[in-house]
């Protein structure tokens, strides 16, 4: 990076990590977000996707700006019409709207994308499977989200609230639906998160304690069993390579030249 982007990129670290021990703290102590705070939420959220664009390198940043800009009109069809996601509407706790939607929205999009392809990479899923097991990421990943945008954020509400924390279900459906072509076109690409990992993985930290701090156990509980999950798959990936590896050894030096040249030559 040149030096004037090596700066800006730290600026935005520094302003971020500002914000981000702001909001835990602030939500630890009032109910409700002090007067004056409500820039944070959006600025919040517009930092950390910088972040993520300026780790990315070459095409890729087009890339990840088409998925922002993606999401963004996926919100706004789902806003309008109450397809694919179901019927709600926004408040102003993310900002300045859109077309009826914040345009903070198209960030957090971005956000998620880098921290689901975080997890498949570190998952080691072949990017064959990424049309399939990305958009279930994100799915687990909104069930994680959901509840506290909706709840202590409140960031949108929804018009049949049923189901978990008021979701409908037909909200899972529809981040599923609206992914496939996220990751059917990421699989297609040489993308690798590198560099956003960090940032993409602490906003998660981040809703994760403001669910803590709330007492919303089921973004903890679904939490705890993914990571258990991931790192059992880690673990059962670990040892299929070494099982491979010490199966492979004994060919390896019985066909070395050293041990050819020790067996009797017929004549």
């Amino acid at each position: 990076m040149s030096r004037i982007v090596n700066i800006f990129f730290l600026v935005s670290t520094g302003l971020y990590a500002v914000l981000w021990f702001g909001g835990v703290v602030s939500s630890a102590l009032w109910d409700e977000a002090p007067d004056g705070t409500g820039w944070a939420a959006p600025a919040f959220l517009y930092l950390a996707s910088i972040i993520v664009i300026v780790r990315v390198k070459g095409r890729n940043r087009l890339l990840f700006y088409a998925i922002g800009l993606y999401g963004f009109v996926a919100e706004v069809i789902g806003e309008s019409t109450g397809f694919p996601f179901g019927e709600y509407s926004y408040s102003d706790a993310f900002g300045p709207a859109l077309l009826d939607v914040p345009i903070a929205l198209a960030s957090a999009w971005i956000v998620v994308t880098a921290f689901a392809v975080n997890v498949l990479q570190k998952a080691g899923v072949q990017r064959t499977w990424w049309i399939v097991a990305g958009p279930g990421v994100m799915v687990v990943i909104d069930l994680i989200l959901e509840p506290v945008a909706t709840g202590p954020m409140g960031g949108w509400s929804w018009q049949d609230s049923f189901g978990y924390y008021g979701v409908p279900i037909t909200n899972f459906f529809g981040w599923f639906l609206v992914s496939l072509p996220i990751f059917g076109v990421l699989a297609m690409t040489r993308y690798s998160d590198r560099g956003g990992a960090i940032v993409s993985s602490s906003v998660i930290v981040f809703f994760l304690l403001i669910a803590l701090i709330n007492l919303l156990w089921w973004p903890l509980i679904i939490t705890t069993f993914s990571l258990v999950t991931y790192l059992s798959w880690r673990r059962l990936q670990s040892h299929s390579v070494t099982n491979r590896n010490s199966g492979d050894q004994p060919n390896r030096i019985c066909n070395s030249p050293t041990t050819r040249n020790l067996n009797p030559r017929k004549k």
